[in-house]
């Protein structure tokens, strides 16, 4: 173990020039070579032919040297830094409309939230029969109509309502259609 960090280390002191093969031999000994496959095959050192000598470098040197040396290196590391700069772009804007698409939703919700709740009330005191009691059909005709909002979304607004005000609201079961509450069709609705 010893000898691979000392082998490691007079490699890595060589910077991006390199250190010959033949050099570490004559340093290591001939049982270098085995050692040296070992790192190579961990991708710790790089070795590459140059001329008729055999040049050894460490992981990070090596990329320097590359950077340094070789112009079709350079230019393709200067393309993947520019395509990774856009792809970092692209996901802070995502992320920037993401967010803004969040807080418009919210704030649509909250305005329409506070529109169906009058809707709502107006509807209920004009359908409401004697002891108080509307079908929730005939709210959501009278209001999806005036207010174009789809079955499913006056739904929606009337359980999100009927929830959060449960002390102004009662509801009752049966009839066709309605909220669903503890799965059950909740199809009356009055004000308390």
């Amino acid at each position: 173990m010893y000898v691979i960090e000392e082998i490691l280390q007079r490699i890595s002191s060589t910077g991006i020039d390199g250190i010959k093969k033949v050099e570490l031999k004559k340093v290591f000994g001939k049982e270098c070579d085995d050692t040296l496959e070992k790192l190579r095959q961990e991708e710790k050192i790089f070795i590459e032919k140059k001329g008729v000598a055999y040049f050894v470098w460490t992981r990070e040197n090596y990329i320097l040297h590359l950077t340094e040396n070789d112009p079709k290196f350079k230019l393709m590391l200067s393309m993947v830094i520019g395509v990774s700069h856009s792809v970092a772009r692209l996901k802070e804007h995502t992320q920037n409309l993401r967010e803004d698409m969040e807080r418009i939703s919210l704030q649509e919700n909250s305005s329409q939230n506070i529109d169906f709740e009058n809707i709502f009330d107006r509807c209920l005191r004009e359908t409401g029969t004697s002891i108080g009691w509307t079908p929730f059909s005939k709210v959501r005709e009278k209001v999806c109509e005036t207010h174009s909002l789809s079955k499913e979304r006056f739904y929606s607004l009337a359980s999100d309502l009927v929830e959060r005000h449960r002390e102004r609201y009662e509801v009752s079961s049966g009839g066709r259609e309605g909220i669903v509450i503890r799965g059950m069709v909740h199809g009356f609705v009055r004000n308390v």
